[in-house]
This record gives C-alpha cells, structure tokens and sequence, in this order.
C-alpha cells in the first residue's frame, strides 16, 4: 500500500508539473502574440519575403486554385494549412497565429509525455517547462513559417511509435505523420532507414508477435511513402514533371555549397542578376538554364551540379564550409531570415522573459545526452532526429528556422541532464555533478563564443522594421529604425536609401541631403543601373519634399534628373542639369563632384579632373572627391576643352 501511495503522489507531481508546463506555454505565446499586435513582426507584405509568398499562395488557394498550375516552388503542407485557416477564420495574422499558439501547447504535452515515457517525470517536468520559456520557439509560434507545424508533426511522430503497441491504425497515423514531416522538411527522410532497422528491432512498446510487428511498420513504411507520394504525383499531374519536392531544392542546395557561401543563407550572384532577390525571379531561374526556358526538374538538377562541382573542385575550401556550417549549427546565435528576433525582442517583454536560449539548451543537453547513453536502446529515436536536422544543415545552410525543431528534441535530453544534475546535488554525488556542470559550462561557453557577424543581421533587421513602418508612414519609427540598423553597419546603404526616404517624407530636408551624400559619394562610381536609379529614386524623394515654389525645388529635381540620365548612359543629359545648377550656384561642390563623376564616365579626363580639383576646394573634407580626382590624375587624359571647364 505505501507503494501505491508514493506511484498516486508521483502521478498527482506529474499531472501538475504538466499543467503548469501547458498554462506557462500557452499564456506566454498568447501574451507575446497579443503584444506584438500593430508591429512590424504582425504585419504581412513584401518584406516578409516568405511568409509573404506563402499568404499569397494560401489566398490563391482559398480563392479556388487548389491545385495550382506549376511545379510547387516551396514546401506545400503549410500554405495549405493557412488556407484551412483562412477558409474558417478569414485572411487575420492574429488567427493564424493563435491557432499556432494552440499547436504549440500540444507539442508541449507531446513532449512531456515522450520525455517521461523514455526518461521519467523529472525530466519530463524540465523540458517541458523549458520548453515554455525558449526564447526562440515562442517568436516562432507568432511568425506565418513552417516552424510549428514541423516541430508539431516531429513530436507527435515519436509519441505515437511510443504509445502504437500492437494498433496498426496508430503506426498508420504515425507513417502519415511523418509522411507529412518529410513534406515540411524532407531532409528527415536521411534518419529514416535507421528509424526503421530501430522499430523492428528494439521493443520498446508492447506489441504483439513478431508478425504482428512486421506487418504494423509495413503499414506505417506504405502511408508514409503514400503521403509523400502525393507531391511529386501532384507536379507531375499540374507540370508534367514529376519533382519530388520543390523545384527550388537545387538551387536551395547551391545556395548552401558555392564558393562564396558561408554557412548561412546569403543572397548568391548567380540568382541576384537583374533586380536583386525576389521570388519572381527565383521562380523564372527555376525554369531557365542559360537563359533557356526548361523543365524545373533539369533546372534543380542544374543547379545541384554546380554545387557538387564546387564540392569536388574545391575540396578544402568546401570542408572549411562544412566546419563552419557545423559551428553555426551549435552557435547560440540565432542566423535570423524574414524573422528577426532582435526587433521583436525589443518591443516584447514575454520574449524578454522566455530567456531560455539555444546555449543554454544545447548546454544542458550534452550532460544529457551522456547520461542516456545507457538507455540508447529507448532514445534512438532523439539522437537520429538530432542528428537529421545537423545533416540538414551541413547539406545547405544554418538559420534559425531551420535548426528550431532540433530544439524539442535537444530539450528532452536537456530535462535529463538538469534532473540528473539535481539528483546528484541532493544526493551529494559530487564527482557526478561535478562533471555535469563541467560538461554544461564549456558546452555553453563555446556556443556563445562561436563567431557571428551580428552587426550585418542586426542591420537587416531594423532596416526591415523600418521600411514596414515606411510603408505605413509612420515616418518618425522608421527613422529611429534606419538610425538603428547603420549604428550597427555603418556602411548598409540599403538602410540609408530608406533613411533618406523616410527623412523626406517627415519634411526633413536637410537631414535628408545630406544622408543621400554620404551614399552618392560611396556609390557615384558605380555603373550598376539599380544602384543608380536607387540614387535617382532617392534624389526624386527629397525633391517631391520641398514645395514647388521654393527656390530649392528645381536644383533638387535637376538632381534628381541628372541621376536618371547617368543610369539610363545619357551622359550628356546629366552634363547640361549638373551645369544648369552650376549656373545658379558657382559654389556648389556636390554638383561640382558629380559632373566630375559624369566627365569620368565619358572619359574626358581632363574635364573631370578639372571638376574633381575644383570640388576639392570647395569641400575639402569630401574624401570621395578627391580619391576621384586621385584616380583621374593617374590616369593619361586628353588636353581640357575650354567649354568644359569651369
């Protein structure tokens, strides 16, 4: 009887660690999402990149293109899931992402649930917790990507092989499952032969005869196979091309393996050409191999090559890749894309308050890991997850969407290691807990040390939220945005176009020229049409700022102007508004420097030198200015035309 008594206390303990760990989830991702209503980080538009794509593509499903007309171009299940939702709730963020709310408190009972089956109650009750207050899982819950979905399907994947026994329907339900989860991320697909040779020969459940075993994992092989069978039959009914995932799967591998990849995803030259990143060009460069129209299947297949050519072709540089993307991998930096944390943070005191980090998790975890080695038999299933998603990684790029579902899992084995450490402290196993917490602070130390170039997301990131605050016009956030993004990367032009931009439409003219200065002076060289029709889009901002009956207004539209003739190669155009202003004002050294510049670009030397020099002494400190006069005076020139001198 008093064993009876103590397993009712251990299950009353258990019930309320997990009510405690499903109220902490849900309130913390509910008060996170409510928060952030009217934010950047709630809003849906261009900038999202592909949160975006996948609204719109929901939309078009909901609006009666189901099946739609081309190869899927991203992985389909999620903006089938939004359309579902859209379809009951209407086209609102705030529905979406409560749903998720409500998705990620199942995924923490599932987690508590396989956690205590295969490591007990203590460890259950920390991960589960921990999993409340993970940082980077609750911004996850409240962003229209993948992310929840995936961790929802990898957790209850491995809590129905747990509790199937001997119901063949239920190892059905976890084939579809992870048929499912293949689709979200197929890269799983690696751990999936072990998972198997494991199920059949490790009884980890009670199941009936060995027949009966046979006959459920083959049930569950057939669904799986059947449910990630529907997207290539589906591409090949709609396209006549039977891709097996997504025609941006090669060109998604060449992005993670080229020569100037750096383990994280970062914008490409091949796919940049002719307008910069958007996913209207992607789709049409997953159709085209040299500018040819083809098949998406031989454009992936394409791409792919190129990447394995870099593989074999370089080798040493690609394996200082792969180390580099193995480090990313276990960075407590999160490599942030469409999403940053960093702007959320700022404005949420939930998020603030989920201080629980990917350092801290991967920290407790190793101990963890170590610590379950002896009951490797029971948790397999973790370390073949953990070990698909690092694979994931090292076979394209490390971002932080990516890596999240390895979270959960890392988590189950950092609620071990916590519990075990705990134990050992209160049953003063000193030696035990010694070298828990010795494993645990160089685990930590080393992911918070692995080198990270913070500056250039934090750059991103505030330059996005500034330009959804542009489009809104609330030009006095946006400026404080941009001021932000070049505190941390004083040379991200991109912040300061939208600067200048957000400048101009506040009525701060002044400010904004001189804004626009610093950017002409770093780019007034430049022969790249998009960047100098930014400068004209920039010039053209600050102009429609004065009023037209100013006398300023015409020098500004003759700038304006100027710069649209020099992106459009009409050089003598430019000349004649450079020189116009020039009439009105003698002393003007930036439009003195800029038909310098112009007199470069048609290479009258002479001429250009002679503006160049006179820039110069008009404003000394223009460093640009004289570097350009530098390089002209090295350079052989023709004797100055009278008519082109000042």
């Amino acid at each position: 009887m008093p064993e009876n008594d103590e397993v009712r206390a251990a299950e009353r303990q258990s019930r309320f660690w997990l009510f405690v760990a499903l109220a902490l989830t849900l309130l913390v991702r509910l008060w996170f999402i409510l928060g952030m209503r009217g934010q950047p980080f709630s809003t849906i538009g261009p900038q999202m990149l592909d949160s975006y794509y996948y609204h719109r593509w929901a939309v078009d499903i909901v609006s009666g293109n189901f099946w739609g007309t081309d190869v899927f171009f991203l992985r389909p299940l999620y903006p089938y899931l939004l359309a579902l939702v859209y379809s009951v709730f209407g086209q609102h963020i705030l529905a979406v992402q409560l749903v998720q709310a409500v998705l990620a408190t199942v995924s923490c009972f599932l987690l508590f649930d396989t956690t205590r089956r295969i490591l007990g109650a203590g460890a259950a009750a920390f991960a589960s917790i921990g999993f409340a207050f993970t940082g980077i899982l609750v911004f996850y819950t409240g962003s229209l990507l993948y992310v929840e979905i995936t961790v929802l399907l990898n957790l209850l994947f491995l809590w129905l092989i747990l509790v199937a026994g001997g119901r063949t329907w239920v190892w059905m339900l976890s084939g579809l499952c992870f048929g499912l989860l293949v689709i979200c991320r197929p890269e799983v697909l690696v751990a999936a032969p072990l998972m198997l040779l494991w199920l059949a020969r490790k009884s980890v459940v009670d199941r009936k005869p060995h027949i009966a075993r046979r006959s459920s994992l083959v049930a569950m092989t057939v669904v799986a196979l059947a449910a990630i069978a529907v997207v290539p039959i589906r591409n090949y009914i709609v396209a006549r091309d039977p891709v097996l995932f997504t025609a941006h799967s090669g060109m998604n591998f060449y992005y993670g393996n080229n020569p100037s990849a750096d383990g994280t995803w970062q914008p490409t030259a091949e796919f940049e050409k002719g307008g910069g990143f958007s996913h209207e060009r992607l789709r049409e460069i997953s159709h085209t191999i040299d500018g040819k129209e083809v098949k998406a299947s031989a454009a992936s297949a394409y791409w792919t090559r190129k990447g394995l050519e870099f593989i074999t072709h370089q080798p040493l540089a690609y394996l200082r890749l792969l180390g580099r993307k193995f480090l990313l991998f276990f960075s407590n930096f999160e490599v942030p894309n469409n999403y940053y944390p960093e702007t959320a943070r700022a404005s949420s005191v939930p998020f603030k308050l989920a201080f629980i980090g990917f350092g801290l998790v991967l920290a407790l975890a190793l101990p963890g890991m170590v610590w379950a080695w002896p009951k490797r038999g029971q948790v397999a299933p973790l370390y073949l997850f953990v070990a698909a998603y690092l694979f994931s990684a090292l076979l394209s790029y490390v971002l932080s969407r990516l890596r999240a579902p390895a979270i959960p899992l890392l988590m189950m084995f950092a609620g071990l290691g916590l519990s075990e450490l705990v134990e050992a402290v209160r049953r003063r196993r000193s030696a035990r807990a010694a070298v828990g917490i010795a494993i645990a602070v160089a685990a930590y130390l080393a992911s918070v040390a692995i080198p990270v170039k913070r500056g250039g997301y934090s750059a991103q990131a505030w330059t996005q939220a500034g330009n959804i605050h542009l489009e809104q016009q609330d030009f006095g956030k946006a400026v404080d945005a941009f001021h932000r993004a070049l505190a941390a990367l004083p040379s991200y032009n991109y912040a300061r176009y939208s600067l200048v931009l957000a400048l101009a439409g506040a009525g701060r003219t002044a400010d904004a020229d001189d804004e626009l200065r610093v950017i002409e002076r770093s780019t007034a060289g430049s022969s790249d049409r998009n960047t100098l029709l930014r400068l004209a889009g920039a010039r053209t901002a600050i102009a429609n700022s004065i009023s037209t009956a100013s006398p300023t207004w015409r020098p500004a539209r003759r700038l304006a102007d100027a710069w649209v003739a020099v992106a459009e190669g009409n050089h003598a155009l430019a000349e004649s508004l450079y020189r116009a202003n020039l009439a009105q004002d003698s002393t003007d050294a930036e439009a003195s420097f800029l038909l310098g510049m112009v007199y470069v670009r048609m290479d009258s030397l002479a001429a250009a030198r002679a503006w160049l020099t006179r820039a110069v002494a008009l404003e000394p400190g223009n460093d640009a200015a004289r570097a350009a006069l530098k390089s002209a005076q090295s350079r052989p020139g023709a004797v100055l035309d009278p008519q082109d001198a000042p």
